[in-house]
C-alpha cells in the first residue's frame, strides 16, 4: 500500500513527503489527536454500552474477528512492529497519495499544503471546488476508506441457508427467528465498521491539514490502533480465562462428584 501510495505521488507529479518533518511539536500533536478517538472506542467497546447498543455489538465483534484472525498469539513487539507498518502504509496511501491527489486535483496544483486561496481557487480544475478543495478531499478520502472496507471485508449475503429441521412448526419458527437474527446483526457490521473506519480516515485527514505534517496523523494512528487492539486482546485473554475457570471447577465438582458415588456404592458391593 506504500508503494502504491508513492507510485501514485510519482506518476502526477505529488509531494511524496507529505510534509514530514521529525518535530518534536509535531510527535506531541500527534499524540493528543490520539486521545479524543480512542477514549471513544473504547466506551463503545465497553461491556455495558455493548449490551444495550446493537450497533457497539456490531463493530466488536468485527474487531475481535479480526483480532482472533491475525494478532492472538503475538508477543508484544510483533504487535507493535505490525501495528506501526500498518499504521504507517495507511497513511502513506490515504493521505499522501488519494487525499493529497484529489486536493490537487481540485487545486491544480502541486503544494498540497498551500491554503486554497488566491490565484490558485481561480485556475483549479475545479472551480467550484476549489475554495473548500482541502476539506472535500478530506471527506472523499474518508468515503473511498469506507467503501474499500465495506468490499473487501464483507462477503455477499448468501443466496440460500441449508440447516436441519424437524417438522414441527415451533422448531421452524426458531430456526427463522435465529436466522433473522443472525442477518440483522451481519448487516449491522456491514453498517456500522466501514462507518466507524470512515470516521476514523475524516479525523486523521483534517488532524494533516490542521498540522500540515504526515507524522502527526502517522502517531495518532500507531497510537489509536496499539491501544485498541491491546485493549481487545485483553479482553479475549480475560474471556479465555473465564472458560478456563469455569470448565476447571466444572471438572472439579464432576471428580468430586463421582468419588461420592465411589464410596458410596463400595460398602456395598464389599456386601
Amino acid at each position: 500500500m506504500a508503494l502504491s501510495g508513492q507510485a501514485i505521488c510519482h506518476i502526477f507529479g505529488l509531494d511524496k513527503s507529505g510534509g514530514f518533518e521529525m518535530c518534536p511539536d509535531v510527535a506531541m500533536q500527534g499524540i493528543g489527536y490520539a486521545i479524543p478517538p480512542m477514549m471513544a472506542l473504547l466506551f463503545i467497546l465497553d461491556d455495558e454500552v455493548v449490551k444495550i447498543s446493537p450497533a457497539a455489538r456490531a463493530i466488536r465483534d468485527v474487531e475481535d474477528e479480526e483480532l482472533m484472525c491475525f494478532f492472538v498469539g503475538m508477543s508484544a513487539w510483533q504487535l507493535l512492529l505490525v501495528v506501526t507498518m500498518d499504521a504507517v502504509a495507511e497513511e502513506l496511501f490515504f493521505r499522501i497519495a488519494i487525499q493529497g491527489g484529489l486536493a490537487h486535483m481540485f487545486l491544480s496544483d502541486g503544494k498540497i499544503s498551500d491554503p486554497s486561496d488566491g490565484i490558485a481557487a481561480l485556475t483549479g480544475m475545479f472551480p467550484l471546488f476549489a475554495p473548500f478543495a482541502h476539506g472535500l478531499a478530506a471527506v472523499m478520502t474518508a468515503a473511498l476508506t469506507g467503501s474499500i472496507l465495506f468490499v473487501t471485508s464483507f462477503p455477499q449475503d448468501p443466496a440460500y441457508v441449508i440447516t436441519r429441521v424437524h417438522r414441527d412448526q415451533s422448531t421452524l419458527r426458531e430456526v427463522k427467528k435465529s436466522f433473522a437474527a443472525w442477518y440483522e446483526r451481519r448487516q449491522l457490521r456491514r453498517i456500522y465498521s466501514p462507518l466507524l473506519d470512515s470516521l476514523l480516515a475524516l479525523y486523521l485527514g483534517f488532524e494533516w491539514l490542521q498540522t500540515g505534517n504526515v507524522l502527526a496523523p502517522i502517531i495518532t494512528h500507531i497510537i489509536y490502533s496499539t491501544v485498541v487492539v491491546g485493549n481487545g486482546l485483553r479482553r479475549i485473554h480475560e474471556r479465555r480465562e473465564k472458560i478456563r475457570q469455569r470448565t476447571r471447577k466444572f471438572w472439579e465438582k464432576e471428580t468430586v462428584s463421582n468419588e461420592q458415588i465411589s464410596a458410596e456404592l463400595r460398602p456395598t458391593m464389599e456386601k
